[in-house]
């Protein structure tokens, strides 16, 4: 029987029909067989138990009703004179053409070697599969026994494999009395104690003595091991043989072809036992592989394997049930009793896919939820009833209703979104204008001009008359300067080569950043901007606010398993009562928001305006047919549907149904971020360096200049060297340079211009002529050290 399961499960079935002799060898195998077949998620749907003494009309009206089953896989386990009769009734019944598959063991099988083929004994068995013990003709056991056979029984036919058992057994006992002999010197038998049974002891077998040695016989029983006619035979502790090995054989005309082997070890093959690196020379090509078959030719003459299953023709129509909605009738729609038509896109994808299976299946759709809105898991409880024989519509497919049902492939990509009404952004208020910075952002570009200002003043001050004066009059210059690079209207010129380079690198990014203000200020003001009230399905969970759904969906039950109340949720049937809804808010006797699966909401957007999905899709599933539990047709309509995707009619049938059109007013959320640091962090670098860097050479030229220059004598004595020096050097530093009138005007001035001139950054250009004249009455004045 694991033979049996092994090519139930190669060739991919998974049910079968079991018939045998109804005795404990017939019932043992038949057990064994249901066992077999779980491991490999195959089951027995029907087993036929045939008394030995049945008559032809009895097994004919057994047959008969296994014909009118949706399974064509038969195993037969039974011996030869019952099993013939079973095939002649099975050819009068037209069992025996295509599409059936019938697989004999060997308690049949095993004696088809020993058939004489010329007498037509094969003819009522084409395309029967059969299983029997495997044994080599070619050792040294099996020629002496077909030597001394010939010999004594010329030209009768050689016994079958059970026959060869019966040769070894006889064999086997022998060995081990043999084994029993060397050990004990004596045999020794004693009287067995008569109970009192119903038949006086009348019975031979309880007269009989018992052999005292029995233990002991058993246990060299059991350590025998030597090679048989028909192999080497070695049992296990529970007096089974040790090796199991069969060959697989197939009906073609008046032969038996050898189509496979099987072992304990390498299961199916198509090497013979005990020779697996060569293939057998009458069978096997040299191109074929372990671990499978040869061609097999199936009752009918054809080589395609059977499905295994059919829809009888004398059944009746499949009976389908399709919800019968009151809303959203482009996906399912029923006209009523009077016509009792169907249409819908789930009808099309399902009548579509019919066309591609390869027989035909007539079925009649019967409506669901006449009296009240269908409710989809009462008619997955129907389908798994055995009520209905599959439901077709816009089906959800759940693993709560997959542990009940089967599905087909999924033919739409669904999952379940928020629906929410829009409400305009206030893009009037009288601080609109800041909205297209962040605060992070607004601040660091303050701070950079700022910094910018201070770093130009510090490059000019020196040697720029524009940049000097009193305190408060260069605070106001600093500031001055650098807002009204915004508008690149600044009235102070630069006179330093390093000042000149940062000023450019600054008004670059002040020329990027005001460009980008402008556009998005501009975006924010003439965009209208649609905001969804809810924000996601974590904002439903934590907000007190009434929810949507479809009513009959298992969107209810989702959202009851995400701790949102029942009292908040409220049913809905069709896209006018969804657009009510929304419109009268939850302070009106409304929802807030919508739950529902993706189909459905792109069809609702599509024909009302002012929502949006809030969010993204939070589960992830499809829509498929049901079908119960291990439904061949459920695999086939899922081949249907890949199919149909493949070659572009599933998209076909979407277009025509489902409109993709959406609304002119805006529907579609706008969505203006604000621009923050992270879009100008590279900017405000450059500048940044920029500025630092020409503030580093100005300082280091500035100290050349001042070392050169020496420190004054003056200075006090109390104040350390160090001290005198950086007090020196910032004296020295914010000291102004004096003007070209000024150079003339004495010769301290004259030789301090001359120390001053020489930084090689603080280059001041010559002043004009009308300036030098106007210098000229200007008088320097020296108070205590200080310059005015």
């Amino acid at each position: 029987m694991e033979v049996v399961a092994s090519l139930i499960d190669y060739y991919g079935w998974r049910e079968v029909v079991i018939l045998y002799l109804d005795d404990d060898f017939g019932g043992n195998g038949a057990s064994s067989l249901s066992d077999a077949l779980i491991n490999i998620t195959a089951r027995v749907v029907q087993k036929a138990a045939l008394p030995p003494d049945i008559d032809k009309y009895t097994l004919g009206n057994i047959l008969a009703r296994l014909v009118g089953i949706q399974t064509r896989i038969f195993v037969v386990h039974m011996p030869q004179n019952l099993a013939s009769m079973l095939f002649a009734e099975a050819r009068n019944l037209g069992m025996m053409s295509a599409g059936y598959v019938w697989i004999v063991t060997d308690s049949y099988a095993g004696t088809w070697t020993s058939l004489d083929a010329s007498t037509n004994v094969f003819g009522g068995l084409q395309g029967v599969i059969g299983i029997q013990g495997y044994y080599q003709n070619d050792t040294l056991q099996f020629k002496s026994f077909l030597s001394g056979w010939n010999f004594r029984f010329p030209g009768s036919v050689l016994p079958h494999l059970y026959g060869l058992y019966a040769y070894d057994s006889v064999w086997f006992l022998v060995h081990a009395l043999k084994a029993y002999l060397l050990d004990h010197s004596n045999v020794t038998f004693h009287q067995s104690a008569l109970v009192p049974n119903g038949f006086a002891n009348s019975s031979d077998m309880a007269h009989l003595n018992v052999f005292e040695g029995g233990s002991s016989l058993r246990t060299h029983l059991l350590q025998t091991n030597f090679q048989g006619v028909s192999g080497r035979i070695q049992v296990g502790p529970n007096g089974d043989l040790v090796r199991s090995e069969f060959e697989i054989l197939n009906v073609v005309g008046h032969d038996l072809r050898v189509v496979g082997y099987w072992t304990t070890n390498t299961q199916l093959s198509v090497f013979r036992p005990g020779n697996s690196m060569n293939a057998s020379s009458n069978s096997l090509g040299p191109d074929d592989a372990p671990h499978t078959l040869l061609q097999v030719v199936w009752p009918g003459s054809v080589t395609k394997t059977p499905r295994g299953w059919v829809l009888p023709k004398n059944g009746r129509p499949l009976k389908i049930a399709v919800p019968n909605k009151a809303g959203f009738k482009q996906f399912v729609s029923w006209s009523g009793n009077s016509s009792n038509v169907f249409n819908g896109f789930c009808i099309d994808v399902f009548q579509m896919a019919l066309n591609y299976l390869p027989y035909s299946v007539p079925y009649t759709f019967v409506p669901f939820g006449i009296n009240g809105p269908p409710v989809y898991d009462d008619m997955i409880d129907r389908l798994a009833e055995k009520i209905y024989d599959a439901v077709v519509g816009d089906l959800t497919i759940t693993t709560k209703r997959m542990e009940k049902v089967d599905f087909s492939q999924p033919y739409v990509e669904s999952g379940l979104v928020v629906v929410v009404p829009f409400k305009d952004a206030n893009t009037s208020n009288e601080w609109a204008f800041l909205r297209p910075f962040t605060t992070k952002m607004w601040i660091t570009t303050f701070l950079f001009f700022i910094f910018t200002g201070m770093v130009i003043w510090m490059l000019e001050h020196k040697k720029n008359r524009d940049f000097r004066g009193k305190p408060k009059k260069q605070v106001v210059t600093l500031l001055w300067f650098t807002f009204s690079t915004l508008f690149f209207s600044q009235r102070e010129k630069t006179k330093s080569a390093c000042g000149r380079f940062v000023l450019l690198v600054w008004l670059f990014v002040v020329l990027i950043i005001t460009s980008s203000y402008t556009a998005n200020l501009t975006s924010i003001l003439t965009v209208q901007q649609l905001i969804p009230t809810i924000q996601g399905i974590t904002s439903l969970q934590s907000m007190n606010v009434p929810v949507g759904y479809q009513a009959g969906s298992f969107a209810r039950d989702y959202l009851i398993s995400i701790n949102i109340a029942k009292e908040r949720l409220k049913p809905l049937s069709n896209m006018a009562e969804y657009e009510r809804a929304l419109n009268q808010g939850p302070n009106g006797g409304g929802v807030a928001a919508i739950v529902d699966e993706v189909p459905y909401v792109q069809a609702f957007l599509s024909s009302y305006c002012g929502f949006t999905i809030a969010g993204q899709v939070f589960t992830k599933s499809g829509w498929g047919f049901a079908f119960p539990k291990d439904s061949e047709l459920a695999v086939d309509m899922s081949t249907a549907i890949l199919s149909m995707s493949e070659n572009g009619e599933m998209q076909k049938i979407h277009d025509l149904w489902l409109s993709s059109k959406s609304c002119d007013s805006g529907s579609t959320q706008v969505q203006s971020n604000k621009l923050d640091l992270g879009s100008f962090w590279g900017l405000f670098l450059i500048t940044g360096l920029a500025s630092l860097a020409g503030l580093l050479i100005y300082i280091i030229r500035l100290f050349c200049a001042f070392v050169r220059k020496g420190p004054p004598d003056n200075q006090e004595e109390s104040v350390s060297r160090s001290a005198r020096f950086l007090k020196s050097f910032a004296a020295y530093a914010m000291e102004a340079h004096p003007s070209a009138s000024e150079k003339g005007g004495s010769t301290h001035g004259s030789k301090k211009g001359k120390n001053h001139g020489e930084d090689g950054c603080i280059n001041e250009s010559k002043l004009d002529k009308q300036q030098n004249e106007t210098a000229t009455s200007q008088v320097r004045v020296d108070l205590n050290g200080m310059q005015w």
